[in-house]
């Protein structure tokens, strides 16, 4: 794989989207100003982590067998799609009781929610969900850059749709949200359709070596093949589900955990200190996690790349390179943000959002010191090792409550920032020491590439 050439292509459209979402949050955040930006952010949360929850791992699952040729991709897309379809009527089931009862007046306190905003943030989960799943079948067939194209593109119409309502004086909270939603399922329709193409072809148009010729040359069909039962291709499509359930489920923990690790603070500090603080804190979530797109860039590579064989010489050497690629890209884009945090975020969003420039310079250091666990998901995927990824999670989320409850009562976004950062450095940690156990590589030659 020419993980440089792949890697430019994906972090061309990346910085497109990291600039397009940082104009859209700030637009929002000045026209709604704190408290709605807060109802704004969290409602965006809701529907990501309804997503991460019924998404069942069907896209996760389904790489192995992709990839190493065991059963059609078609046929793998039919059972996908069949789960899809029984989770957006689950979807609508919730929209439905969000409108009336207890329910409605606490979603009303809570997070700003009028009737009918549910349905919106269920057709906004509907468009994650769906884009997950065909992200991965592309991947699995070596179509590595769609994913970051059709998020660049899926940003940029967001944001015109944003400015378009800003500039006409039209946007509110609920259009906002309507305006999100409809850009989550434009890009997943997008992916749809690049997939259906996709599987026409008799051979998988890959920018790596393609499955078949490896095996050739070394006579191996990767790590977990002998695990993939031999009858999958001949089974129903109940029994393709089944097979996606048992094998993605822990990876679809792992994508709640680190949903839970990006937002469950947000959470904490609206319970503490209300929603007008978590639009004060967002900014600052916002404008952090954006440098995790840079070295996000390589995680499709790797979930391609580090599903070889362990013979492949280049495999381990890929992954080592790319954390230290995501690491400089972190820090590139970090170290003149922190120094401009404040003066920046106090023009840009205006003087009510103040604190959000302190509470990203909290945010800081965790965000590049996170920057290598953000790379490694990727290797642990392709490696067949999702549950890795759930661990390490798991691990930071729980870090992430207790100093949360420690530093948020009395600290606010800045306490919030600070567990977030703690919790982010101890995750990264773990999965730096499961890839060296597992590539018996120094910490030397990880980080610096000496041997």
């Amino acid at each position: 794989m020419k993980l440089v050439a792949a890697g430019a292509k994906i972090l061309f459209s990346r910085v497109g989207q990291v600039l397009a979402n940082a104009v859209v949050v700030l637009v929002v955040a000045k026209t709604l100003g704190p408290e709605g930006q807060g109802h704004y952010s969290l409602t965006v949360a809701v529907a990501m982590l309804l997503a991460a929850l019924l998404g069942g791992g069907m896209g996760l699952a389904a790489v192995p067998p992709l990839r190493q040729n065991k059963v059609p991709a078609g046929r793998m897309l039919k059972a996908q799609m069949i789960w899809a379809s029984g989770m957006v009527v689950v979807l609508i089931l919730l929209a439905w009781w969000s409108t009336g009862g207890d329910a409605a007046n606490i979603l009303q306190d809570r997070l700003g929610w009028f009737a009918g905003l549910g349905f919106l943030a269920a057709v906004a989960a509907t468009g994650f969900l769906g884009f997950d799943i065909f992200s991965y079948d592309l991947l699995a067939r070596g179509r590595l850059v769609v994913g970051a194209v059709v998020n660049g593109s899926r940003a940029f119409g967001h944001l015109v749709l944003i400015l378009a309502l800003g500039v006409t004086g039209t946007l509110t909270f609920g259009r906002s949200v309507g305006v999100f939603a409809l850009a989550q399922v434009a890009g997943m329709l997008v992916m749809l359709v690049i997939l259906l193409r996709e599987i026409r072809r008799p051979v998988p148009d890959s920018q790596d070596v393609s499955i078949r010729e490896f095996i050739g040359r070394t006579g191996f069909s990767g790590d977990d093949s002998e695990d993939i039962p031999a009858d999958l291709a001949g089974r129903s499509l109940p029994g393709l589900i089944l097979y996606n359930l048992r094998r993605g489920w822990l990876g679809q923990i792992s994508a709640v955990a680190y949903f839970l690790l990006l937002r469950l603070d947000q959470g904490l500090l609206e319970y503490y200190r209300g929603a007008a603080e978590v639009g004060i804190y967002s900014i600052a979530v916002y404008m952090g996690e954006m440098l995790w797109l840079l070295p996000g860039a390589l995680t499709p590579l790797l979930i391609h790349s580090s599903a070889a064989h362990a013979s492949d010489p280049d495999r381990d050497r890929t992954a080592a390179r790319a954390v230290r690629i995501g690491i400089l890209l972190s820090l590139a884009a970090g170290l003149p943000l922190f120094i401009l945090a404040e003066p920046l975020l106090a023009l840009l969003a205006g003087g009510e959002f103040k604190e959000s420039g302190l509470a990203l310079r909290a945010l800081l250091p965790g965000i590049v010191a996170f920057a290598p666990g953000v790379v490694l998901a990727g290797d642990f995927i392709g490696r067949g090792k999702p549950h890795w990824n759930t661990q390490a999670s798991v691990l930071t989320v729980v870090v992430n409550v207790v100093a949360g409850v420690l530093l948020i009562p009395r600290h606010g976004p800045v306490g919030a920032a600070w567990a977030s950062s703690i919790a982010y450095a101890c995750g990264s940690a773990v999965m730096l020491a499961r890839f060296r156990q597992v590539t018996r590589m120094s910490l030397r030659g990880l980080i610096l590439g000496w041997t």
